[in-house]
């Protein structure tokens, strides 16, 4: 199923890329979770920066910080969060019924990469708020149609996936819904990718390109990682 690309122009920049399905050969890029180079300075609107504030505002991250951070954008000074630094602290997080794992860096910069959860509605409830259902059979874990997120707070992206993973192997099935919503650059040319080693660890990527004045350009993704331990997720932004 080919691409959908949904612009949001009321964002000046900023870009919606959405896809329902489709997989393809592995980019050059995804064996590693290292960023690429950082882009040029970004002319922010009014509204993109109070995009930004707001995701930064919701993950904690301190005024003053929010500020220096905001004019390294604009200036094209990269965040910590974006290179190789290691990050200050790693801490655990539930925020809107997804789990973060929360990377905090020295200037004030942040990674949060997350996997929906099933929660139970209450106590005498069998449902399932958020993945569509989960469980354990004949010692086989699994969860279907749950959200893949990682955001920095400039760029958030996520897809949704189902996965089963045992004792011997892994296995993730009915990706899709792959959506970016970035206030840096221009979205576009999204498409899935996933791993073709022998072993029970495998991946399945989110993959798209950022633009920025016409010249710039960086292949993005988010990825979903699942192994006999369980999922995790991350990032190459």
């Amino acid at each position: 199923m080919s691409p959908k690309v949904v612009s949001k122009k009321g964002a000046g920049l900023a870009l919606a890329l959405a896809l329902l399905a489709g997989t393809t050969a592995a980019p050059a890029n995804a064996d590693t979770d290292s960023p690429q180079a950082g882009p040029p300075p970004i002319d922010l609107t009014s509204q993109q920066e109070a995009s930004i504030r707001a995701e930064f505002q919701r993950f904690g991250v301190d005024p003053s910080d929010q500020d220096a951070l905001i004019h390294g954008l604009e200036t094209g000074e990269e965040w910590d969060s974006s290179t190789d630094v290691a990050p200050a602290s790693v801490s655990n997080q539930v925020i809107d019924g997804i789990d973060y794992t929360i990377s905090r860096y020295e200037d004030g910069s942040f990674l949060a990469a997350g996997l929906e959860v099933p929660q139970t509605a209450n106590p005498n409830a069998r449902a399932i708020q958020s993945c569509a259902t989960s469980g354990t059979s004949a010692g086989v874990a699994y969860r279907t149609k749950c959200l893949i997120i990682v955001t920095n707070g400039a760029t958030s992206a996520q897809f949704r996936a189902s996965i089963s993973w045992w004792a011997s192997g892994t296995s993730i099935y009915d990706v899709g819904a792959g959506f970016v919503n970035s206030d840096v650059g221009v979205v576009s040319a999204g498409n899935f990718s996933s791993s073709t080693a022998p072993g029970t660890t495998k991946w399945t990527q989110f993959n798209w390109t950022t633009t920025i004045d016409g010249w710039y350009q960086a292949t993005r993704y988010v990825r979903l990682t699942l192994s006999t331990g369980g999922p995790s997720t991350s990032s190459n932004y």
